[in-house]
């Protein structure tokens, strides 16, 4: 038993280490930080540190329009770095309105709500949501962010669910209405666009030429604004690199 202990301490520690440079450094090949934290896992069981959280708590009515979650109310498998460490296939579902990650507990009866501030980042649905800190310079609030463009100028999307009362005398709805917010990350500062003049000014240094790119491939900002931030980040980091 001490040596399986010190065996599963060594495989979390050395886990960490190399999920951190996984993290940090996108041309990193993470097969090996994989295995190990797939095997760590396995092998604790019930006592992985990844059922370590508080039960996520229902909400109280039904919903007449929609749900509070990301894509779907039903658990989706998905990816997860967790304290320093890679957690693969994981069933989860990401509440919006509240902005948790839940699991299912070990015997998949309870749903737990993992600490958010051990989440590095997961992925769900196709879909990778970074951890960003609120400091002084930047404009986002701590939460988790859909990392739309990964890059030397990076795109975000703040995804929220607000849960309203419609009311339709005698009767009182509970809807649900979503809410994107984009940011651009540039020279490690995130700024918050609301429009095209705001994508244009974060991006003055290469204006002329997205304007101009955004002519040749017909993009229309109005008709499609996420895809046009995107594709103007994308067209900005190839300029520069």
């Amino acid at each position: 038993m001490p040596k399986r202990f010190a065996f599963l301490l060594l495989i979390y520690a050395f886990s960490r280490n190399v999920t951190a440079q996984a993290i940090g450094d996108s041309t990193f090949h993470k097969g090996t930080a994989n295995i190990i934290g797939t095997y760590y896992m396995a092998s604790l069981g019930q006592q992985s540190p990844l059922y370590n959280g508080f039960e996520y708590l229902e909400y109280a009515f039904a919903f007449r329009e929609g749900h509070p979650f990301f894509e779907s109310k039903e658990f989706t498998e998905g990816e997860i770095y967790f304290d320093g460490m890679i957690f693969h296939k994981v069933p989860m579902c990401y509440d919006l309105a509240r902005d948790q990650l839940i699991i299912r507990d070990f015997h998949r009866i309870s749903k737990i709500v993992l600490p958010a501030n051990k989440i590095q980042q997961f992925t769900l649905s196709g879909h990778t949501f970074v951890r960003i800190q609120h400091d002084s310079l930047n404009q986002v609030k701590t939460g988790f962010y859909d990392q739309l463009y990964n890059g030397k100028i990076g795109l975000f999307a703040k995804r929220e669910k607000k849960v309203i009362e419609k009311t339709d005398y005698p009767r009182i709805d509970i809807v649900v209405y979503s809410i994107n917010t984009y940011y651009i990350m540039k020279e490690g500062v995130y700024y918050n666009l609301k429009n095209k003049r705001d994508l244009l000014n974060i991006l003055n240094d290469k204006k002329k030429e997205i304007q101009q790119y955004f002519k040749k491939s017909k993009i229309k900002f109005e008709d499609n604004p996420e895809k046009a931030m995107i594709a103007a980040v994308e067209y900005c980091n190839r300029l520069i690199n």
